[in-house]
């Protein structure tokens, strides 16, 4: 009697134990999971479905480091690649902003671009979609050209009943690299192909995991046919262009449009414009404000008649 009731009492011990080191280990896994971008408030079934619908989801199940970052749904990575790209992930921006859909007096409207990224030559299957600045550059094989679209609809419901004088591209250049000796041509084109935004950042991650479900400078979107794209598709008349000097920086600059919403006006398909440099083999970058900032967003003018 006296040995059964000794092999009860060590049997509760080591399963009152056990317990115990169940619950020491799942609080040290909980505050270890929010360490990175998750905090030690859980996020609601609402939030937690909004960063799934676009695309970005935690899964602790293929994450092999508890460093609670959101990793790119339906992808698996090591734990090296992991750790050399955390500062890159933690970039992500999980739900795309906006501000207002445009503003309207008697005599203009000002459009907010809906859309906007750019494409890299030296990485190619990058998407940029999620990226506070848009990059201008020419080096040779590691070109960067810029693109924006605006929302139809809006350019319709704006310029119902009324006509349209001129029409002006407006972007904010954040700042210069100061390469552009004497002054360098950068020149827009009206894009011929749809394109999707996508909701990456940061070429070197995004080129770990593999394409980003929008633009590259090898495929428009992954729903489309990238035969053709080859750094985007574009008319080959030039829309306007302007010079860009080393002193051209954080200031607007501006182009003349009006042909081309013209034409969007008598049923031309609208997907926007493509900015690249004229001589895209001599060297110089400058940043552009995206609509990611929130401020210096990239503008359609509209001037009535």
């Amino acid at each position: 009697m006296m040995q059964t009731t000794t092999i009860e009492y060590s049997g509760k011990r080591l399963l009152i134990m056990m317990i115990v080191a169940g619950v020491a280990f799942s609080g040290m896994t909980f505050f270890l999971l929010s360490d990175g971008i998750l905090t030690s408030s859980l996020l609601s079934e609402k939030d937690f479905k909004t960063l799934c619908d676009t695309g970005l989801c935690f899964n602790p199940i293929t994450s092999s480091i508890p460093t609670g970052i959101f990793i790119q749904q339906s992808h698996e990575y090591d734990s090296i690649t992991s750790e050399q790209n955390f500062e890159s992930f933690s970039k992500f921006r999980p739900v795309k902003t906006s501000i207002a859909d445009f503003e309207l007096t008697d005599h203009s409207a000002i459009l907010y671009s809906t859309k906007d990224s750019f494409v890299r030559e030296g990485i190619k299957n990058s998407n940029e979609g999620s990226n506070q600045v848009l990059r201008v550059m020419g080096t040779g094989p590691t070109n960067n050209r810029v693109l924006v679209g605006f929302d139809e609809s809006q350019i319709g419901t704006v310029l119902k009943e009324k006509s349209l004088e001129s029409a002006k591209l407006r972007i904010f250049v954040v700042d210069n690299d100061n390469r552009w000796k004497e002054g360098q041509t950068v020149m827009i084109h009206s894009i011929t192909e749809n394109w999707q935004e996508g909701v990456g950042t940061n070429a070197p991650f995004a080129n770990f995991v593999g394409t980003q479900k929008g633009v590259t400078w090898n495929c428009s979107s992954d729903d489309q046919d990238c035969t053709n794209w080859n750094g985007g598709s574009f008319t080959g008349t030039v829309t306007d262009s302007v010079v860009i000097s080393n002193d051209v920086s954080g200031t607007w600059i501006e182009f003349d449009v009006t042909k081309d919403v013209l034409a969007f006006l008598n049923g031309s398909p609208n997907y926007g414009w493509i900015i690249m440099k004229s001589d895209e083999d001599s060297p110089g970058r400058i940043n552009i404000a995206s609509r990611e900032t929130l401020t210096n967003t990239p503008q359609l003018e509209l001037i009535f008649a």
